[in-house]
């Protein structure tokens, strides 16, 4: 049995990855000191670490909006595409705010947010493409 067909068989409903990733999200952005220092340090990290992370929630949403059923993919609309890069980009926004109001030892820094609107849009493209891409190579089901 193909791996993907057998991960999609026992992977739980939909909207489960989107909820766990802005769990962890939730998690990384606005615990104080969530990771320990890391040794890694080069200019733009931060930034790059934002775009990653809001860009895998746009692209996981995506995947889970054209998730049909368990074994079953269709397209998502344009309209739904739109909406769910908007909601990702005020969570973005949402997460910066809190960070500000918090008082936790985060700061908000609003190139972080402009990180994670370019992640949104660049997540967002890259799903529509291996959506695309997929259901044209195995149709609308794989199991």
């Amino acid at each position: 049995m193909n791996v993907i067909a057998y991960i999609l068989k026992i992977w739980p409903k939909r909207w489960v990855s989107t909820a766990l990733v802005v769990m962890a999200i939730l998690y990384l952005t606005i615990v104080p000191r969530p990771l320990p220092d890391d040794t890694i340090n080069f200019p733009g990290l931060d930034k790059l670490i934002h775009a990653v992370m809001f860009g895998g929630l746009a692209f996981v949403a995506s995947i889970d909006k054209a998730r049909r059923s368990r074994c079953s993919f269709t397209m998502p609309s344009s309209k739904a595409v739109v909406i769910i890069v908007f909601a990702t980009i005020l969570f973005g926004g949402a997460v910066e705010i809190a960070q500000m109001l918090t008082g936790l030892g985060r700061s908000a820094d609003w190139i972080d947010f402009v990180a994670d609107v370019a992640g949104v849009v660049a997540g967002a493209w890259i799903a529509i493409i291996v959506l695309r891409r997929w259901i044209s190579r195995f149709g609308n089901t794989t199991c």
